[in-house]
């Protein structure tokens, strides 16, 4: 029960963050791209499928890999 609690939690999560995406693309003021990765996180920890799939992307892993190293994920992404 209270996986599903935390599953449902980060899906809600994942739509909020979304949503302020979307506004952030709309309106200047917000940075959109940084709620779409924080959207895409949320997802991944929802949903057990996308996270393997995220997983097997080679750019996916290389910012992972930085992240980890606490290196900044943005440098060098070519």
């Amino acid at each position: 029960m209270l996986k599903t609690f935390h599953r449902g939690l980060w899906m809600i999560t994942g739509v909020f963050f979304l949503l302020l995406g979307v506004v952030g693309v709309l309106l200047p003021v917000l940075p959109g791209f940084v709620f779409f990765i924080l959207a895409l996180f949320s997802f991944m920890r929802c949903s057990v499928r996308l996270n393997i799939w995220m997983e097997k992307q080679p750019w996916f892993t290389r910012l992972r890999t930085r992240f980890r190293n606490r290196r900044s994920p943005w440098l060098s992404l070519r």
